[in-house]
């Protein structure tokens, strides 16, 4: 599944994406509030090959895009979208940004992407997002689409071998923020997976 918003394309991984994440992803400001940084290349380059076999969705219900600005250009980010309870229409976000590309709204463009693609194509109910308590920049994405903050959870997961707790954000189907969505553009996977960013960029305007 490929999706697009007004600026950018999220797409599956590719293996030619692994030098543009590794970039990034071995980054100090990037693996600050990570608990299993991917900071030396094999290992970043061991979870493209990864998300490339697994596909969309992955065998735990994942959503994996890499975005990438409209026109081309190397990626300058990655989404997640998990489904946590299938019964009860329940899912998750994740992103990460380059640090250059941060400041532009592009983290937030692409999480209403991603939300109208949970609520409107997946029917969730319910979609959640958490980040460490201080990583103040990811909570004004969740502030930013909609999110409101639900509580703070405690010793979540463990960072330098320290114990760190986590914010909790959350947005429903039939909240204001959720109705008020842009709609995200899709096309299914196919032979335009394939095609270089240019193509790409012209010819996945499908908006449902």
């Amino acid at each position: 599944m490929i999706l697009t918003t007004d600026r950018l394309v999220l797409r599956p991984f590719r293996f030619s994406d692994a030098a543009a994440i590794i970039a990034y992803a071995t980054a100090p400001d990037f693996i600050r509030f990570l608990p299993i940084p991917l900071a030396n290349p094999e290992r970043a380059a061991d979870f493209v090959a990864q998300r490339v076999r697994e596909g969309q969705p992955d065998g735990l219900g994942d959503w994996h895009f890499v975005v990438q600005c409209r026109g081309g250009g190397a990626p300058v980010g990655a989404v997640r979208l998990g489904l946590r309870d299938e019964e009860n229409r329940q899912g998750d976000v994740g992103y990460v940004l380059h640090p250059a590309a941060r400041g532009q709204g592009l983290a937030t463009e692409a999480v209403r992407g991603l939300l109208d693609f949970g609520f409107r194509l997946l029917d969730l109910e319910r979609i959640w997002a958490s980040a460490d308590v201080d990583n103040r920049a990811s909570w004004r994405v969740m502030e930013r689409v909609g999110m409101r903050r639900e509580g703070v959870s405690r010793h979540t997961m463990r960072v330098d071998g320290v114990w760190r707790d986590s914010v909790l954000y959350a947005v429903l189907a039939g909240d204001a923020a959720a109705r008020a969505l842009p709609k995200v553009g899709r096309l299914a996977d196919g032979a335009a997976e394939d095609r270089g960013a240019e193509e790409e960029e012209s010819s996945v305007r499908i908006v449902g």
